[in-house]
């Protein structure tokens, strides 16, 4: 009797002489460090990668490749990569995330299948994650780099940012910056946190009367947001806010300036940070002339 085989929500069922039997879709895997083992190279079975441009483009190897070294004719041997020798054919290739993905463009900047893949001699290879495309992209705002391989209209957000994904995400961050950077540039949190609109959950009602103690060793971080230091200097300025040495005795003193010229003269830049460069500058000259 003649055997027919169709699909039927994700199984295969064989028409024969008994009846139908159900089957599960055959799927091909390959022992990668098995073969690396032997000394086969990637471009030997994966030939095709070095002009591939579109994710779509099959790269597995067809049976006159895997002729060159296995007798593709004993059928006792195709259990080796097939999971299910008696429904062979059967399976669907899965869709793949990055459909614009150039194999061929990685190949021809010289770029190793393992450096994407991962080393098939240590474990199975893989499709690359965010970081392993970040080792050679950097990172551009809305998801621009992504678009090299994604789809235009594909829906890139994680799942992990959902409704509530805004109020929680400060937490986050905070555990693991470089985490975030994989998707968002530096410039992608200062659209929101621009500087004075992030209170009271990132900077308290009362964070004006002791950020200065929080500020003190703290450079760097303050200025992911306030990179400008007149920032600091226009506030301070408005509410003639003065550092704690300014109102020390002796800090201006005649005839030889006192201790404000000795600063100056080793840390010019402190200096320079709320008044404005060069002697001829109006704070340096209402007294040194200019």
């Amino acid at each position: 009797m003649r055997t027919r085989i169709a699909p039927i929500v994700g199984l295969w069922v064989v028409w024969a002489a008994g009846g139908a039997v159900a089957l599960e879709p055959d799927r091909i895997v390959i022992p990668h460090g098995r073969h690396t083992q032997s000394g086969v190279e990637c471009a030997t079975c994966h030939a095709g990668a070095a002009e591939s441009r579109r994710a779509e483009d099959s790269l597995r190897p067809a049976m006159d490749v895997c002729a060159a070294c296995h007798d593709v004719e004993d059928t006792e041997g195709c259990g080796v990569c097939h999971t299910n020798v008696d429904a062979i054919g059967t399976a669907e290739r899965p869709a793949y995330p990055a459909p614009k993905h150039s194999h061929a463009a990685h190949v021809g900047r010289g770029l190793a299948c393992a450096a994407c893949h991962g080393d098939p001699a240590v474990s199975e290879p893989t499709l690359p994650g965010k970081p392993d495309c970040r080792v050679c992209h950097a990172t551009a705002d809305d998801y621009g780099d992504c678009r090299v391989c994604h789809a235009d209209d594909a829906d890139l957000t994680p799942v992990s940012h959902d409704a509530l994904w805004a109020n929680r995400h400060g937490a986050r961050a905070r555990a693991d910056q470089a985490l975030c950077a994989t998707c968002h540039a530096q410039s992608a949190c200062q659209v929101c946190h621009a500087g004075d609109n992030v209170r009271p959950r990132t900077h308290p009602l009362n964070f004006a009367f002791g950020h200065a103690v929080r500020a003190r060793g703290h450079e760097q971080e303050c200025a992911a947001c306030h990179g400008e230091p007149e920032f600091c200097s226009s506030c301070h300025a408005a509410h003639h806010v003065l550092p704690d040495s300014h109102s020390r005795a002796g800090w201006v003193r005649l005839p030889d300036g006192g201790r404000h010229a000795e600063e100056g003269v080793f840390d010019l830049e402190s200096c320079i940070a709320c008044h404005s460069e060069g002697r001829g500058a109006p704070t340096c000259a209402a007294c040194h002339g200019g």
